[in-house]
């Protein structure tokens, strides 16, 4: 069984709810997940696991509680570790901007030398709004397919 982990950082709770729908793909998809929280994830925590999964949301550049997670990240390995990352953001308000710290968090991950499964899952959700089920539902969706092609 192929085991995954999916680490978030969420300031209004978005990006910890696509986390949670993830994880609940994965699990459907017959994949073995652990969930954290960037705040308490370790660099050392990716190497046991064959699928390595990044969600943030978008605070004008990369999320602040993954900003020492990105650093460390900088002297990892991950050849021959699967990825992917999500997240949610505002393209109405901050069309520039949209979803910038998903796209940081995967050109790291390349860096790191792992293999991207899929493209990125971007949810557009106006700031302050909660997200809906639609969202929620695209969200594990997303990662059924993932656990299905691994």
């Amino acid at each position: 069984m192929s085991r995954a982990i999916v680490i978030y950082g969420s300031n209004t709770g978005n990006a910890e709810a696509l986390a949670q729908s993830v994880a609940s793909g994965f699990e459907e998809g017959g994949v073995e997940v652990t969930i954290k929280d960037v705040a308490t994830a370790k660099g050392d925590d990716l190497a046991s696991y064959d699928l390595v999964v990044l969600g943030s949301s978008t605070w004008d550049g990369l999320h602040d509680d993954f900003e020492d997670f990105y650093q460390k990240m900088a002297g990892l390995s991950l050849a021959g570790k699967k990825a992917a990352v999500f997240g949610p953001g505002d393209s109405a308000n901050y069309p520039d901007t949209f979803c910038e710290s998903v796209d940081i968090l995967e050109e790291r991950l390349k860096q790191c030398g792992a293999d991207m499964v899929t493209a990125a899952l971007k949810i557009d959700r106006p700031m302050g709004e909660e997200m809906d089920e639609a969202a929620k539902e695209e969200a594990k969706t997303w990662a059924v397919n993932i656990a299905r092609a691994l």
